[in-house]
């Protein structure tokens, strides 16, 4: 019989969950629009890290090869940034359906006023954009460091591993203060987007957890549980692989429950006017 490292078995275990959420996304993508719906395209990117990450791990078992374990670490790493950016491609679209609700024109200058935190709240992508890229250049530099080094605790790498997870942090409370606000307009959106909203709500704890594994396994220097290589797999599994899965199914649930966004949604006032005019 042949022996399957633990390892091994989660490797298996997320190929053949991400497979199929892979083809989901695909459809949620092709249903909704790439441009408009970027929460459900960053899930697809997640998928599709998590597959090769997960054949990457394989192969490096079964050759004993420290080049892949390591390519392995680092996509483990920069997950995250999918996550994160499904999160607030998400947030970004429910923020332009209150924003839809709320225009108004003004009848003096004659132009649309919005409420202009949620503004720049519809744009929740491209604030975490940037710092996100910064964060994922930092875990996988650091991860890269850190398990080529012979003793696998190179202290270089670790520091700018943390400094990554730290940022992922940053952007992650970030994104609980937009969720915060965004919830105040609540009564004002349709089902579907309210479905939306709840999902990435429900999502929070379980990124929490997921963020917490991440800085411990670069920040706690004394226990081997959290250590990449060897450590604890249900560790692992629980706090890492199952938070993710658990958020992956909220969105897919969100976006395979929500309405079709067409133009008429984000119609300004004096669009609906002259169309109903």
């Amino acid at each position: 019989m042949v022996n399957i490292r633990p390892s091994s078995r989660l490797a298996i275990a997320e190929i053949v969950f991400y497979f199929p959420a892979l083809l989901f996304t695909i459809l949620l993508v092709v249903r909704h629009g790439i441009k408009r719906e970027l929460g459900w395209f960053f899930l697809g990117t997640l998928a599709v890290i998590r597959i090769i990450g997960g054949s990457m791990e394989l192969a490096a078992n079964v050759q004993k090869n420290n080049t892949l374990f390591i390519v392995a670490a680092i996509l483990n790493g920069i997950g995250l940034n999918s996550l994160l950016l499904a999160m607030g491609g998400l947030l970004g679209r429910v923020n332009k359906a209150i924003l839809a609700q709320e225009a108004d024109v003004n009848p003096t200058t004659g132009k649309i006023d919005n409420d202009p935190v949620r503004a720049k709240f519809a744009r929740t992508f491209k604030m975490v954009h940037f710092p996100l890229i910064v964060a994922v250049v930092l875990t996988a530099v650091g991860s890269s460091e850190i398990y080529d080094s012979n003793t696998g605790n190179d202290p270089g790498g670790r520091s700018l591993a943390q400094a990554g997870i730290i940022v992922f942090l940053v952007v992650f409370l970030g994104l609980i203060l937009v969720t915060a606000y965004t919830f105040g307009g609540f009564i004002k959106l349709p089902p579907g987007e309210q479905r939306i909203l709840y999902a990435v709500v429900l999502s929070i704890p379980f990124i929490a957890v997921r963020l917490v594994y991440s800085l411990l396994v670069y920040f706690d220097k004394n226990s081997s549980l959290f250590e990449l290589r060897n450590g604890n797999i249900w560790v692992r599994s629980f706090m890492a692989v199952f938070q993710e899965w658990v958020t992956v199914l909220l969105y897919l649930g969100a976006g395979l429950l929500a309405p079709v966004q067409g133009a008429e949604w984000f119609k300004t006032p004096q669009m609906k006017q002259s169309s109903t005019g």
